[in-house]
C-alpha cells in the first residue's frame, strides 16, 4: 500500500482500523507500523476523530440561534472565493473587496488605451482636400522582393 491510498482511507474512514475496508486493513496497518509519515498521518487522524467525538451538535429546536450561526459559519467557509484562481496562479490571497479596485483600474487603463489609439488613427486635417487623398492613393509602392 502506498501513502496516498493510506491517507485516502484515513480521510474517508477515520483512524479506527475496524472501519477501514477489510481487504486493505492489513496492508494499511503494516504501512502504519513501518512508515513514519504513515504513523504520523494515523496519529493526526486519531486526534481529529477524538476532537470530533467530543464536539456536541446543537439541538435545532432548543437553540435555534446557535444552529443558525453555526450554519452561517459553515456556508461562508464553504463558498468559493472569487480570488481562488488568483491564489493558485499568483500566490496571493485576494478577496472581492481587494479585487474590484484592480479590475476597475485595468478597465480604465484599457479604455484610455483604446481612446488614445483611436485618436492617433483618426486624424482630421482641414488643410487637405479630396484631390490630395487621390494623389496619395495612386502612388505605386515597389513590390516586395521574392
Amino acid at each position: 500500500m502506498k501513502l496516498g491510498r493510506f491517507s485516502a482511507i484515513l480521510d474517508a474512514y477515520g483512524a479506527a482500523p475496524e472501519r477501514w475496508p477489510a481487504h486493505e486493513r492489513e496492508a494499511a496497518l503494516e504501512l502504519a507500523r513501518s512508515s513514519l509519515p504513515a504513523a504520523r498521518a494515523l496519529s493526526e487522524a486519531h486526534a481529529l476523530d477524538t476532537t470530533l467525538l467530543r464536539m456536541s451538535v446543537p439541538d435545532i429546536e432548543s437553540d435555534p440561534e446557535r444552529f443558525i450561526s453555526l450554519r452561517s459559519a459553515i456556508v461562508s467557509a464553504a463558498q468559493p472565493r472569487i480570488g481562488n484562481w488568483f491564489d493558485r496562479w499568483l500566490g496571493v490571497d485576494l478577496t472581492p473587496s481587494q479585487l474590484w479596485p484592480s479590475v476597475a483600474g485595468l478597465t480604465v487603463a484599457t479604455l484610455l488605451g483604446f481612446a488614445v489609439g483611436l485618436g492617433g488613427l483618426i486624424q482630421i486635417d482641414p488643410d487637405h482636400d479630396a484631390d490630395d487623398v487621390a494623389v496619395l492613393s495612386s502612388i505605386d509602392l515597389p513590390a516586395a522582393s521574392q
